[in-house]
């Protein structure tokens, strides 16, 4: 199979996966919140950030790295597996006594016993590394989508099953870690391993630095994501932080399933190719990010201050706009992430781990100042961060990746037209009346401005996408289409 080939069909594979695992997520999340409450959910907020804080440390980044390793070097392998075992047994132990401070600084007593029971996660996660890194080393790309799908909608199956049983925040505990149980018995099950009894530390070394630069990044990320729940909890609640929570987990969600795809992409084409063409991949890979999640965000946007009441439960009125404000700029932080995609693969790591940083210290210092005035006014300080983080990500790196950030700006002015202006028509429509039949009437609204307001203003560029999403077809699925 062809590289151009192979890309195709995993990323059509990926965004199908992604589909699927949408489409989970949209019943779940709906169904967890109305069983659990604000409350519940904000406990259980409050905690995964502590559990994926030390999530990037569990792999230490050897899951690409491995894959360049030969298979029959059984030292390396044996090595990575003994030392991967080692981390997640430490992590749990960390975790668990990390989680005492968090409780008493947010004054959530309970929050202990559920981080240990999260911490099955590591020993889970590090025996998924292995066989992972051999699957990516023998190319089959569309194995990790689909274990990732069938590993989520299990654990959401069993999620939902222990909330209708009335668990309360177990019943999201019991849902995250079985995610994780599955994916380690389906990829052993795949391609397993079986460790010898040795080592080589010299071996490993230099895949231990490829991964960190990337692990710091996430460490930056999800230390913020903690501060940030403590600091709403602490000074606006627990049902402000369940809302918080819920709004940031949800807007994220979406983009993170489409983004996640054409980073990897991205990287692949930026190792293997010229500057110039990675280049105009970040372009045309941002156009396209921009094309898919601008106007799905921004529907979600001018349906959840009026509709997110009635799907959830009167309890939940309070996260219909700071969802609403954080699905406005979900979109801008992961478009931001695809230049560290160039920049990693390039061997530029120290600067997309500034800008993460900075980004991280940013959104505290949002949160610090703004939550004395309300939790609306903290959304609307970390969206300004969200948008200032794609602005200063495009215009710092262009230097050193060799794109314009002007023409970036300018390819996603009209999805983001479009997309405010078919906000501002659902939301005007919904103002005037919210039940089943208008919500479906919004959706047409809104998709009828976006597509017509595309074409008429944005032809030519719109067009040449329709082009492109064919043209990629045509590689999966031939030349019939």
């Amino acid at each position: 199979m062809s590289d151009s080939r192979r890309l195709a069909t995993s990323m059509v594979a990926s965004w199908g996966a992604n589909i699927v695992k949408a489409v989970v997520q949209i019943v779940m999340l709906p169904i967890m919140a109305r069983f659990l409450g604000p409350t519940e959910m904000g406990l259980y907020a409050l905690a995964l950030p502590l559990v994926g804080l030390a999530m990037p440390l569990a792999d230490a980044g050897l899951a690409n790295s491995l894959a360049r390793e030969k298979s029959e070097n059984k030292a390396v392998w044996s090595t990575a597996f003994w030392m991967l075992q080692g981390i997640g047994f430490f992590l749990a132990l960390a975790v668990i006594a990390g989680s005492h401070l968090v409780a008493y600084t947010a004054h959530q007593p309970r929050l202990p016993l559920i981080i240990a029971a999260l911490s099955v996660i590591f020993p889970m996660l590090a025996l998924s590394v292995i066989p992972m890194a051999r699957v990516l080393q023998k190319g089959r790309l569309v194995a990790p989508a689909m274990i990732d799908m069938i590993s989520n909608v299990l654990g959401a199956g069993l999620g939902i099953w222990f909330a209708f049983a009335h668990f309360g925040v177990w019943a999201m505990v019991i849902q995250y870690s079985s995610v994780f149980f599955f994916r380690a018995v389906l990829y052993n099950f795949t391609e397993f391993f079986l460790p010898r009894f040795m080592f080589s530390l010299h071996g490993l070394a230099g895949h231990l630095q490829m991964g960190g630069s990337i692990t710091g990044s996430r460490l930056a990320e999800f230390a913020g994501r903690v501060l940030e729940n403590s600091l709403v909890s602490r000074s606006l609640g627990g049902v402000a932080l369940g809302s918080y929570g819920f709004a940031t987990q949800a807007s994220r969600f979406l983009s993170e399933a489409v983004s996640n795809s054409l980073w990897a992409n991205l990287y692949y084409t930026s190792l293997h190719s010229e500057a110039a063409v990675s280049a105009a991949s970040l372009l045309k890979l941002t156009r396209l990010m921009a094309l898919i999640l601008l106007p799905t965000s921004f529907l979600a946007a001018g349906l959840a201050p009026t509709a997110l009441p009635i799907l959830l439960g009167e309890k939940w009125v309070l996260a219909g706009w700071p969802f609403a404000i954080l699905c406005f700029t979900a979109p801008f932080t992961v478009m931001a992430s695809l230049t560290s995609a160039v920049l990693y693969a390039r061997g530029m790591g120290r600067l997309p781990v500034v800008l993460s940083f900075g980004a991280t210290l940013a959104r505290v210092g949002a949160i610090i100042i703004f939550c004395t005035f309300g939790l609306i006014a903290a959304c609307i300080a970390i969206a300004t961060v969200c948008v200032a983080q794609f602005l200063v990500s495009f215009i710092i790196t262009q230097g050193k990746i060799g794109h314009s950030a002007t023409t970036v700006f300018r390819h996603i002015f009209w999805p983001l037209a479009m997309s405010v202006a078919g906000f501002l028509a659902v939301l005007s429509l919904l103002m005037y009346k919210v039940d089943a039949f208008y919500i479906a009437v919004a959706c047409v609204v809104f998709g009828t401005v976006y597509i017509s307001g595309q074409a008429l203003f944005d032809r030519r560029l719109f067009f040449n996408d329709v082009g492109a999403v064919v043209t990629l077809l045509k590689r999966k699925y031939g030349r019939n289409l």
